[in-house]
């Protein structure tokens, strides 16, 4: 399916989300990196997830476009471990110390993405039958998961911040959703810190962004605060507390 479609210059991306309340389709202009159709499927339970994403597979627009590539991204829990300590065969045992109410995964359903600029690899969970099904109609998918996609994002922004030899400076990236936060923190380009926080309100997001601030032992009138997604009331609440929003 990968070689089939119009033959337009034009090429695209297919990329597959799959989190807890479904799957969403995303067509990608790839020149432009513009969003030309987007799809969505529930899902009620997991026992339904399978046939719900095999159904979907078979839509007939996906035959309209030529993908130059295509991406299953899990929109699921992950951990972060340095590169330098990562070992394939820890990865069950080290995804159960962080989430033991996930005591149900398997080796066969963990994945792992190796973030070279963060020196860092992203531990994460996704249901083998799930991988099985999308590898019958794109055999090349790349595996990846919502939390590394985000990082590599902050890692590109800080890669071409310029900060002066003599300033000492920290950077805190944050991004904001519905029911989560995205936190990653850099010391000239170096990953000092990354996780995901669950909030969804704006008390418990600056109570826990604060307390990520605190333990890291950050700045709050030097260190720079980079906010996205942040409502304007989030943003002067956190305003009042940490002087170099960014």
């Amino acid at each position: 399916m990968l070689a089939t479609g119009n033959n337009s210059l034009t090429g695209y991306r297919l990329s597959i989300r799959f989190g807890a309340d479904g799957f969403s389709f995303s067509v990608v202009s790839t020149p432009g990196g513009s969003e030309v159709q987007t799809d969505r499927f529930p899902v009620s339970n997991a026992t339904d997830a399978a046939n719900v994403l095999r159904q979907a597979l078979q839509k007939p627009y996906l035959m309209d476009y030529r993908f130059q590539s295509v991406e299953l991204v899990a929109d699921t829990p992950a951990t972060i471990v340095p590169l330098e300590h990562f070992n394939k065969s820890d990865m069950l045992a080290f995804y159960r110390l962080c989430f033991p109410s996930n005591g149900q995964s398997s080796m066969a359903d963990m994945q792992y993405q190796i973030l070279s600029p963060c020196e860092a690899v992203m531990v994460f969970r996704l249901d083998q039958d799930i991988l099985r099904i999308v590898q019958e109609c794109y055999p090349d998918v790349k595996v990846c998961c919502t939390d590394a996609l985000q990082l590599e994002h902050f890692a590109a922004l800080q890669a071409k911040r310029l900060v002066p030899e003599d300033v000492e400076l920290r950077d805190v990236y944050a991004c904001f959703d519905k029911q989560c936060f995205f936190v990653a923190v850099f010391h000239r380009s170096k990953l000092l810190y990354a996780g995901s926080q669950e909030a969804d309100n704006d008390s418990d997001r600056i109570f826990l962004l604060l307390g990520i601030w605190k333990a890291l032992d950050l700045n709050a009138q030097r260190d720079a605060c980079h906010l996205d997604g942040a409502s304007k009331e989030l943003q002067k609440t956190i305003g009042e507390y940490i002087l170099n929003i960014e």
